[in-house]
């Protein structure tokens, strides 16, 4: 039963991870801030998972008191993560997942707005600027290191306040300023340059490296777990 928890948080990976697929695969000139409103209602979606994650992870760690239970959950969780986005090189399941998650929230929040979406190739919309190997590079560390904090932030915060009982509030302060620091990678160096590139035509190669530096934030964290 408590494996929703697992699930709920490699669902909001995914959906967090995603949504850099969808606002390349959606592209509509006539109806742009349409469309990426309705991108941005699903991306909230990620934060609704997180919300039933939490207090799931919460009761088993306060309530059970079961350090196995957590530990359990945890790796599962970023197993699932790594399950989920996996997908997501796929050219074909993005693009038409793109189109279809779209065409539902149109139907729900827009249902007087008429969208035409462009078909977007995996190669025709990379006629932009070429990015160097040191960009990519870059982006790879940046996106690692931003994904780290955030799941470290989030997942570890559980298993670690076994070893700190009486420091319950400590540890949730101390969580949000990684989370934080996390967040602040995300904004400044990561979000800019890829929108940039999505705007110039581009940007097909720069999500994938993004998706795998995801992937490998999550292999490292089950590694982690396991010589806990």
């Amino acid at each position: 039963m408590f494996s929703i928890a697992a699930v709920a948080y490699a669902l909001s990976i995914f959906i967090d991870v995603s949504v850099y697929h969808f606002k390349y695969y959606i592209q509509d000139s006539k109806n742009l801030r349409h469309l990426l409103s309705l991108i941005n209602i699903f991306q909230y979606a990620a934060r609704g998972f997180i919300l039933v994650f939490m207090p799931i992870m919460a009761y088993v760690t306060e309530s059970i008191k079961d350090k196995n239970e957590v530990w359990y959950l945890t790796v599962l969780a970023h197993f699932f993560a790594v399950l989920f986005l996996l997908p997501l090189y796929s050219h074909g399941f993005t693009s038409s997942f793109s189109v279809k998650v779209i065409h539902v929230l149109n139907f729900v929040f827009g249902k007087s707005k008429a969208i035409r979406l462009d078909k977007i190739g995996k190669q025709s919309r990379d006629e932009g600027k070429a990015s160097s190997f040191s960009d990519n590079v870059i982006l790879l560390i940046t996106g690692y290191v931003a994904g780290f904090l955030f799941s470290f932030s989030i997942t570890f915060l559980y298993y670690i306040s076994f070893s700190y009982p009486q420091k319950a509030l400590m540890l949730s302060s101390m969580t949000q300023i990684v989370n934080m620091f996390g967040s602040i990678l995300l904004i400044l160096f990561i979000d800019p340059r890829i929108m940039g590139l999505i705007d110039d035509g581009g940007g097909y190669k720069e999500i994938r490296i993004l998706t795998t530096s995801r992937v490998l934030v999550h292999i490292t964290l089950i590694v982690i777990l396991f010589f806990l």
